[in-house]
């Protein structure tokens, strides 16, 4: 990132369609395009707190997060390829936790890719169980209390 360059991330509402659509083209672009994720598995409409990332005022990222039951489960964290290794990921990462962490005090989980564990590890989550696969990409159940 050059000193100059600006991210910026906004919580977005699941009844903001353009924003969305936004969201949306992102995890297309990432999960279905790049890893032949089923469009179908991807995108559902379960209610989540959603966010989107700019760089520069372009989005280029997205993340969501949900409660299910006792726990808070962040999901869909998306980066545009040719904008990382910016800081995208750690800075939207960074803003969803302290946001959870104003709503509740639930164990944070994730199914996190194998290319994305040192990311999570080093926001302090902790790796749990044995290896497993959701469309047909390797992942590893995490949490953080």
């Amino acid at each position: 990132m050059k000193e100059d360059d600006e991210i910026l991330i906004e919580h977005i509402s699941m009844n903001d369609k353009q924003k969305m659509m936004q969201a949306k083209e992102i995890r297309i672009d990432v999960f279905v395009k790049e890893q032949d994720v089923d469009i179908d598995a991807d995108w559902d409409d379960k209610q989540s707190e959603n966010y989107l990332a700019y760089y520069n005022n372009k989005v280029v990222g997205t993340i969501r997060w949900r409660e299910i039951g006792r726990c808070v489960k962040m999901e869909r964290l998306s980066v545009e390829k040719k904008y990382r290794g910016k800081g995208i990921a750690s800075m939207m990462i960074d803003n969803v936790l302290l946001d959870i962490r104003q709503k509740t005090q639930k164990k944070i989980i994730l199914h996190a890719q194998l290319l994305a564990m040192p990311l999570y590890e080093r926001k302090g989550f902790k790796k749990k169980g044995k290896l497993f696969y959701e469309q047909n990409i390797a992942h590893y159940s995490m949490f953080k209390d």
